[in-house]
């Protein structure tokens, strides 16, 4: 287990609700996503100010910077800037607007904040939330990104240097540590090259989980070997899905995915081993 935290835990800091001119506050995407225009416009088209709920800020030195609302936010600037027509009272409605203000926070607690606020929502993609991490400075993003520019991969990207399932990779590094992230994504370039499938995070994390658990029993360049032989990454990413299905008996989710994927790595390490030196496989169906 890394000994590092990887928490989204923010220290305890002030925190005011008050009213705010939307025109003075600012955007920053390294702590929050991108802004979107246009969706900012469309919602400013059919605003409803009653319905605005309470945008978050995060009190710099600088200014007030938008942490969750920004497109809410940038409405109500669309509005009061005249780029969008709207009535006199929903004008009048928006020139100050209930915030709820932090203070203190450095951008890795903004970028915390936002994860956080956006989390269990379908808003923030997890690719957008990897960027956001990483730009904030936060360590679970940064010792991630660190090891995939050390392999020269990237989030997102669907060539053979682009990591699929940031998610996954991320929960690799959260349980295991970035030392292993490393060690995996090199026995899988070993083992199938650099492809596109090569990368997927299920079976990286099968292969991390087989590192973690039998580190001093496991060779690197062996289980590299072993898993060559098991045919092409795209066969053996299926061979996974075999497994964690029951041959399409049963519906699978990540975490019979990665048990599978355990399975799938370790028995490649036990063929052709006697049971004195096989390593255990684990039971997917319990």
């Amino acid at each position: 287990m890394p000994s590092k935290d990887y928490s989204y835990d923010i220290p305890d800091h002030p925190i005011e609700f008050k009213r705010v001119d939307p025109r003075t506050i600012k955007f920053d995407p390294r702590a929050q996503r991108n802004l979107n225009k246009a969706r900012a416009r469309a919602i400013a088209e059919k605003l409803v100010p009653t319905a605005l709920g309470t945008p978050i800020l995060s009190q710099r030195e600088d200014g007030q910077y938008a942490v969750d609302g920004m497109h809410r936010v940038y409405a109500c600037q669309f509005i009061l800037s005249g780029e969008v027509s709207a009535s006199k009272k929903v004008r009048e409605a928006v020139e100050s607007i209930a915030c709820e203000v932090h203070y203190d926070l450095s951008m890795a607690n903004e970028a915390s904040l936002f994860i956080i606020k956006n989390k269990e929502s379908s808003k923030v993609g997890p690719n957008d939330e990897f960027r956001i991490g990483v730009m904030a400075g936060h360590p679970l993003f940064m010792d991630t990104n660190t090891v995939l520019e050390k392999h020269q991969l990237k989030v997102g990207s669907s060539s053979a240097n682009g990591v699929r399932g940031i998610k996954g990779i991320l929960s690799i590094v959260t349980e295991y540590g970035p030392e292993t992230l490393d060690l995996s994504l090199t026995i899988a370039e070993d083992a199938w090259g650099r492809t596109p499938d090569t990368w997927h995070s299920v079976t990286i994390g099968g292969i991390a989980t087989v590192m973690s658990k039998h580190a001093d029993e496991v060779k690197p360049k062996e289980l590299a070997q072993k898993l060559k032989r098991q045919g092409d990454p795209k066969s053996f990413k299926a061979k996974i899905q075999t497994i964690a299905t029951n041959n399409n008996t049963r519906t699978d989710g990540t975490k019979g995915r990665l048990k599978a994927a355990h399975l799938a790595v370790a028995s490649a390490w036990n063929a052709n081993r006697t049971n004195s030196k096989r390593i255990p496989v684990p039971n997917i169906f319990e």
